[in-house]
């Protein structure tokens, strides 16, 4: 039997997130039941219950395949099988409160290579997607037949006309320290537009960089292919391509280099003129 095409698997993905979305909307500003967990971060009702029906569709499907979630952990597969990775509320911090920046990524891994993309945001009303040669695209929800727009990122070569988006402000200055200083000294603006949003915004050219200092695989699975299907990368801070860096580092693709070599300490560009506007 031969294996489903990266099409198809993208426009399974694309269902997956349709029916996540009617899952998380209800309890987004309702009855959540947010929690915390051992290490401290917060669980709600709508990552638990999304991630246990996105894997009840999934193996109903296929099998065989093997999932890693952040709520469930990972099942494995059969030997050499395909892989899914499922956040099905990536910023729980924002959805408990409140805050519109939440969504469902899915991502489906075939012989090693990350192959289809999907981050569902239905409190911003838009979708990312991606699919391996396919290119990259976003959508207006409720998702109207999988149509979307091309996204491309962005041809700016220079961090003073750079927008740089970040995570965490603590964790970013613990990880890079004066490096990353000198990163948002050099930047045209900077703004911390945390979780998968960062990402979308390099794919679809509106910022040039994504900075990430602490990261698990389901976070940045999805926005992988996303982010290299709109012409930008995404690698740890020494150009690998992985998600298991805990860490990474997204670009437009033409600043990639120079960003990494800033956060590395090899380079200091000069800091921007003060007396330019901010915006």
């Amino acid at each position: 039997m031969s294996q489903p095409t990266t099409a198809e698997m993208l426009s399974f993905a694309l269902d997956l997130a349709d029916e996540a979305d009617h899952l998380t909307m209800p309890y987004f500003r309702g009855d959540a039941r947010v929690e915390a967990k051992a290490d401290g971060s917060l669980v709600t009702r709508a990552d638990r219950e999304t991630e246990a029906y996105l894997r009840e569709r999934i193996l109903g499907r296929f099998p065989d395949h093997a999932i890693l979630g952040e709520e469930q952990g990972f099942s494995p597969g059969a030997a050499g099988a395909a892989r899914w990775l499922l956040d099905p509320v990536d910023g729980t911090h924002s959805f408990a409160r409140g805050i519109p920046v939440w969504g469902t990524l899915i991502a489906f891994e075939r012989d090693g290579a990350f192959e289809v993309g999907v981050a569902s945001a239905p409190a911003l009303g838009t979708r990312w997607w991606a699919g391996r040669g396919l290119g990259a695209y976003r959508g207006a929800l409720p998702a109207r037949g999988h149509a979307g727009e091309r996204i491309r990122a962005s041809a700016i070569d220079a961090l003073d006309r750079a927008q740089i988006v970040w995570g965490s402000y603590r964790l970013l200055f613990e990880r890079w320290g004066a490096s990353a200083d000198a990163l948002m000294r050099a930047a045209w603006r900077t703004r911390g537009f945390g979780d998968f949003w960062g990402y979308c915004l390099v794919a679809e050219g509106s910022a040039e960089a994504m900075l990430e200092p602490e990261i698990s695989p389901w976070d940045i699975a999805a926005m992988l292919v996303i982010v290299e299907e709109a012409g930008g990368r995404l690698t740890d801070v020494d150009g690998r391509v992985t998600v298991e860096a805990g860490h990474c580092v997204a670009t437009n693709g033409v600043l990639h280099d120079l960003v990494l070599r800033t956060l590395r300490g090899e380079v200091r560009p000069p800091p921007l003129d003060a007396r330019a506007p901010g915006g």
